[in-house]
């Protein structure tokens, strides 16, 4: 919920790369597939379905295992090895890793572009996918949750309620999370910031990826107080203090009391 809390501003993930290895330049492009060497220090690395850390694990590949690059792609940022990159390799069919853990010699991209996977709709998926994949995990905290995973909240709640002790996630560092990993955004950590800095479009015309808010009978932008990720044919994923799993999924009513009459859509 945290209506009032901490810092604002939608903004992109910044990208580092610098670093000699498999860091891959934003602007660079290249034109047929790659190989390149896996560095994890001695840990398996985990193959995603998408590019990004929200996807389905498929797999690992084992440290040290040389492997054939088809295309890069931007996904969610990853710190390893060679530094932080939001660029992902695409290994195989349905299989990416990402590119902070392979080394290709390079600064720059080694592979061509992966025509569909850096899409709105593939970005839109993995946002969708890591937030579910919350789901049941941890409790409701007040304060709880950013764009990194749980945390500790803080106090206190409207009612009086002291989270600091509590690992998990409100409503609004649920859509933190999910926008990071899943888009690679940076959201605001207040569900009434996200709101107010968002890219506004009407209810009616609402899709999956989109953030939905709750007002108070008002409907008033200065009292949203609630958030939720829109997964589509009207259900949300959401964290709230239920009975119950607090991350969950439920299907929504248009007449529930304080729903605003607009969205949010980050992924556009």
């Amino acid at each position: 919920m945290r209506a009032l809390q901490r810092r604002a501003g939608f903004a992109r993930a910044a990208v580092v790369t610098l670093v000699a290895g498999g860091i891959a330049l934003a602007g660079a492009t290249a034109a047929s597939a790659a190989s390149g060497t896996v560095n994890t220090a001695g840990t398996a690395l985990t193959v995603r379905s998408g590019p990004g850390t929200g996807y389905t694990s498929v797999g690992t590949v084992a440290d040290g295992a040389a492997v054939t690059i088809s295309c890069q792609t931007a996904g969610t940022s990853v710190t390893g090895t060679y530094g932080t990159t939001t660029i992902w390799d695409q290994i195989g069919a349905g299989r990416f890793v990402s590119d902070a853990y392979v080394f290709t010699g390079s600064d720059g991209r080694v592979a061509p572009d992966c025509t569909g996977t850096g899409t709105v709709a593939a970005k839109v998926t993995a946002t969708v996918d890591a937030a579910k994949s919350m789901t049941g995990k941890y409790p409701y905290s007040w304060g709880g949750g950013n764009y990194a995973g749980p945390t500790k909240g803080i106090c206190c709640s409207p009612s009086g309620i002291d989270d600091r002790n509590t690992v998990g996630f409100d409503c609004s560092g649920l859509m933190e999370y999910a926008f990071y990993q899943g888009a690679g955004l940076r959201i605001s950590s207040t569900s009434s910031q996200q709101y107010a800095e968002g890219y506004k479009v009407a209810l009616a015309n609402r899709k999956a990826g989109d953030m939905l808010f709750w007002s108070d009978a008002s409907r008033s932008p200065s009292a949203i107080h609630h958030v939720a990720l829109y997964l589509g044919n009207d259900q949300i994923v959401e964290a709230d203090r239920v009975d119950g799993p607090d991350i969950r999924v439920r299907s929504i009513s248009l007449s529930e009391t304080g729903l605003m009459g607009n969205v949010v859509r980050p992924i556009r």
